[in-house]
């Protein structure tokens, strides 16, 4: 994401020392009430969060404004399986503020998260997804990306929407070649077949072994959920619909790359990168023809995981972690419970292992 610099030019919203939500013409806030929290300062973390009264739609609105590190944190009460819950948090007039919104479980677990609705068109954030189990507690946080500001927003809660089936879920990782349309990237990337050579001429000849590990590890990281990983010198997988990674093409910043972190994994069809020409670069000393393949594979199974809506993490042994050096792609990783990277909510945890579960079949 790119960092926009913008003059401060937001008004706080207050009336007497404390922000409140749903703001009156003027600035003073409404009288507490169906559909608004009670008066005073917001939470700023999961124990001090504000109880939000939902009216009888459902619905509260929100007004509040962010500067410093503050986070604004919301306990929308219990939810069960089935509840579809809907936020839309947007600058309030005038201000230059780039907000974020997530939404967390009674253990502090990340259920969604949203920046931009559309970069850089939309400033905004949009939730809209249906609960897959019970929680006593379901909270809403609200953060700035960069600037501070004032921000507004509704939360909608629909009861009883049902919760939908994941279908079967295929990856392939394709060695064969091909072109990735990466947004991110500025748009396609056609790479050639997969060639050991390609990563330092010092694997010249290990293109097989290499992929073999590559296949290994990947499978080895997916092996407790239900997901079946293929490779393209591998018979096709039944249908046409399948996420696939590539493999070649380098890039100086980056080791991989998704097409999108798929919350809910609504496309079953989009597609990553692990950049291997080169990729042992960063490497000191330089990784074994095993190592490489165990890294490459690392790799891999983090682009998976953003396809399949998991977020950045900070803990070294977590496939999504990305506050490592290049040492310890040569570990064993696996999906885990770890505290988000501040860059994605600057508070909670992601459950990796539950996120699988609910976007994959029992």
């Amino acid at each position: 994401m790119n960092i926009r610099h913008r003059p401060f030019r937001a008004a706080i919203l207050s009336c007497l020392g404390a922000i409140w939500a749903v703001s009156l013409p003027g600035g003073c806030p409404a009288m507490p009430g169906d559909g608004m929290p009670p008066p005073g300062p917001i939470g700023g973390d999961f124990a001090s969060a504000t109880l939000l009264k939902l009216d009888a739609e459902g619905k509260v609105k929100l007004a509040s404004a962010l500067a410093g590190e503050k986070v604004d944190v919301y306990d929308l009460g219990p939810v069960s399986a089935g509840d579809r819950v809907m936020v839309s948090i947007v600058p309030a007039a005038g201000s230059v503020m780039d907000p974020i919104a997530a939404l967390f479980d009674a253990n502090e677990e990340l259920f969604a998260v949203n920046d931009d609705v559309n970069y850089p068109a939309q400033l905004d954030s949009a939730i809209d997804d249906v609960v897959a189990a019970d929680s006593p507690r379901f909270f809403l946080g609200v953060a700035k990306y960069q600037d501070e500001g004032a921000y507004e927003g509704t939360v909608q809660i629909l009861r009883g929407q049902g919760v939908p089936v994941p279908l079967a879920q295929y990856v392939l990782l394709n060695f064969d070649g091909g072109t990735v349309n990466i947004p991110s990237e500025g748009g396609p990337i056609t790479v050639e077949a997969f060639n050991s050579a390609d990563v330092d001429p010092a694997y010249a000849g290990d293109t097989n072994a290499i992929k073999v590990k590559i296949a290994q590890t990947v499978r080895q990281n997916f092996q407790p959920f239900n997901i079946e990983i293929v490779t393209s010198d591998e018979p096709a997988p039944p249908g046409d619909c399948l996420s696939t990674i590539f493999f070649g093409g380098s890039n100086t910043l980056k080791f991989g790359v998704a097409e999108s972190v798929d919350q809910g994994n609504r496309d079953r069809c989009d597609d990553g990168i692990v950049f291997t020409n080169d990729f042992d670069d960063p490497f000191f000393p330089q990784p074994t023809t095993e190592g490489i393949g165990i890294a490459i594979g690392n790799v891999a199974a983090h682009e998976a995981g953003h396809l399949l809506g998991l977020n950045h993490v900070a803990d070294v042994a977590d496939v999504m972690d990305s506050t490592g050096t290049a040492s310890t792609l040569l570990a064993d990783q696996e999906f885990k419970t770890s505290v988000l990277v501040g860059q994605i909510f600057p508070i909670g945890k992601q459950n990796g292992p539950a996120i699988l579960r609910r976007v994959l079949p029992p």
